[in-house]
């Protein structure tokens, strides 16, 4: 968020200080209002009368001080609260009839399992309209050849409804809005077929799974993390490294996020400046491709954001402006909100934008406040200075740094990881700043491996690549291991309420803007801290 005159005496931030990201004030009222239905499951016709008419009184009233942005919150909650209604699937209790049944599903995503297991796993939504399950959102798992998503299959196996107990798979299955488990399905035949561009992903998608596997030598675990890495598919992780990166809090790094895209989008700058190719033509084509990318990984709420991030951040480059990163943040939110509301209801949609937020707005702030030069350095050119003093300033930057950044994010997702599956990995804050940067390395052999798959000839070389890149992640693989086996490296808390974790993703999110113009960093890292002791003595005392 930009910061105002630092001249100017007035102190928090007022509604006139939204300005810094005007995005706020439609993200913010519509992720209120699809979060107020999916607790409260309103009906949607009052919410619509409301959002209309706050709507038409703010096209005559929006230049009010005080009434404009009332009414704005107002219409952005309101219809957010009937969209979200009208989207969802439903949630309420069911009652299966049949333990073994035939239904029609329209698959919404699907993977196949790990190499060494037989079958796949999606999530998919009922379309059979005169059965008791219409709508009705459910996970899955079957036997053969994976679906593409968008097919409308018919499905026979086990069905059951999504267990009451917290924590695990059932948790991840409500988390999405499941209430129906399909297991051991047979595809009896296919409905109505996907579209030729699912299909193409799919093709894709497939065809990078078995070459980033490819190396000069035999290294079924390393090819299956690099796997992973690129194609953001937590499944492919081998047990014993998944569960290291599990309990270390660094299983993020193999999820399609903004590490992925600014990689890939700092690789295709380079190569537009090296050819001399004009901004407009090159920057369209490289957020094409990396929109492509973003839907042959699967389209994850973590790569969706940091695609419409770097494609705000590019058009306010391309428009002379600068494009505020907590703007772009809030307009990632309002679209991915307005296509599928019901996305608000998703640990990983929660997870990755309040981390994201808490980087943007506590974390990445304290650093820069922390690490900055100080007066004797800013007097003193660079090259008077003796070169184990500069050594050791960028190193002290990176660790004060990268600590910061960690650890807000670290402070923002424990509760959620606790209320969604149980348990928390504190010691996250310092892998993470060992593994982070480590991430880096294999992540760019991979893209130019893959890129090499467009010419023959290179193909010999880029076997290598993915050689190289598989030693680097499996040395990642036996430290995350090393790390995890530290006692005490966990916290769990059993019981808690599902919808803590939102509440807390709500309050920190409150808290955040209030300080974000802070200049002091044990404000900035402080005040989220004692938000987290609050919330953990409240959910103890309580539950």
């Amino acid at each position: 968020m930009a910061r105002p005159d630092p001249l100017d005496q007035e102190e928090g931030l007022t509604p006139g200080r939204f300005g810094h990201a005007p995005s706020l004030w439609l993200a913010l009222p519509l992720l209120a209002g699809c979060a107020l239905d999916a607790g409260w499951d309103f009906s949607p016709g009052w919410p619509i009368i409301v959002g209309v008419t706050a709507a038409a009184a703010l096209w005559r009233l929006h230049h009010r001080p005080l009434l404009g942005p009332a009414l704005i919150v107002l219409a952005g909650m309101s219809l957010g609260c009937a969209w979200h209604h009208l989207r969802k699937a439903p949630r309420g209790p069911v009652t299966v009839r049949r333990a073994f049944d035939e239904i029609s599903v329209r698959i919404e995503r699907a993977a196949p399992r790990a190499k060494t297991e037989d079958g796949w796993t999606g999530l998919g939504v009922v379309t059979d309209r005169d059965g008791p399950y219409h709508r009705r959102r459910m996970v899955l798992s079957g036997r053969g050849r994976c679906p593409t998503a968008g097919q409308e299959l018919r499905l026979a196996g086990r069905l059951s409804a999504v267990e009451r107990e917290t924590g695990g798979y059932a948790s991840w299955a409500r988390s999405q809005g499941a209430t129906l488990r399909l297991a051991g399905a047979s595809t009896l035949g296919v409905l109505e077929p996907a579209s030729d561009f699912a299909e193409w992903c799919r093709g894709r998608r497939e065809r990078l799974d078995l070459w980033l596997r490819t190396a000069p030598w035999p290294d079924e675990t390393g090819g299956a993390l690099l796997a992973a890495t690129l194609l953001g598919r937590t499944a492919l992780i081998p047990p014993a490294e998944r569960e290291a990166f599990e309990r270390t809090g660094t299983l993020h790094l193999f999820a399609i996020s903004g590490l992925h895209i600014a990689g890939m989008a700092a690789a295709m700058a380079w190569a537009a400046r090296r050819l001399r190719l004009p901004s407009l033509p090159a920057g369209l084509a490289g957020l094409a491709a990396l929109w492509t990318y973003v839907q042959v990984t699967g389209a994850a709420p973590s790569a969706t954001r940091a695609w419409i991030m770097a494609a705000c951040l590019w058009a306010g480059r391309l428009g002379g402006r600068h494009a505020s990163p907590v703007q772009s943040l809030g307009v990632a939110c309002a679209v991915t909100l307005t296509l599928s509301p019901e996305a608000c209801s998703d640990a990983g949609f929660q997870l990755s934008y309040l981390a994201v937020a808490a980087l943007l707005m506590s974390g990445g702030p304290a650093a820069q406040l922390l690490t900055g030069p100080s007066e004797a350095e800013l007097a003193t050119p660079p090259s008077a200075r003796p070169m184990l003093a500069r050594f050791t300033g960028r190193l002290r930057r990176a660790v004060v740094g990268g600590l910061c950044v960690s650890f807000s994010a670290g402070v923002a997702g424990a509760p959620l990881t606790l209320a969604a599956f149980g348990t928390a990995s504190w010691g996250g804050v310092f892998a993470n700043l060992a593994l982070v940067p480590m991430s880096a390395p294999p992540l760019l052999l991979g893209m130019a491996s893959a890129a090499c798959m467009i010419w023959e000839p290179l193909l010999a070389g880029a076997v290598w690549l993915n050689g190289a890149a598989a030693a680097w992640l499996r040395m990642m693989g036996w430290l995350a291991e090393r790390m995890a086996a530290t006692p005490g490296l966990t916290a769990t808390m059993e019981g808690l309420p599902a919808w803590t974790g939102p509440a807390w993703a709500g309050g920190l999110l409150v808290l955040l803007l209030s300080q974000a113009e802070s200049e002091s960093p044990k404000r900035l890292l402080g005040g989220p801290v004692l938000a987290l002791a609050l919330w953990v003595a409240t959910c103890a005392s309580l539950f």
